[in-house]
């Protein structure tokens, strides 16, 4: 069973790579990045890492099968 939606919390080094993956793995899942760095998401989206993002958490892992958490560890709570 795979996932449709997928939600990347963070796309910086770790979570864009975990984006690259899932493509190179063939995955057709629709993947969300967050993040708070517009630049950063831009880079995602250009780079095929990430289909859409957001800078609303809530926004972001709306109808997310998974939510993948790549920020430090101290933010989990937080977020």
């Amino acid at each position: 069973m795979g996932f449709s939606q997928i939600a990347i919390i963070g796309v910086g080094l770790l979570g864009g790579s975990i984006g690259a993956a899932l493509r190179a793995a063939g995955s057709s899942a629709q993947i969300t990045g967050y993040g708070h760095r517009i630049d950063t998401l831009h880079k995602a989206a250009e780079y095929g890492v990430i289909d859409r993002w957001s800078m609303d958490l809530a926004h972001a892992v709306k109808d997310a099968d998974l939510v993948i958490l790549c920020t430090p560890v101290s933010l989990f709570e937080q977020l």
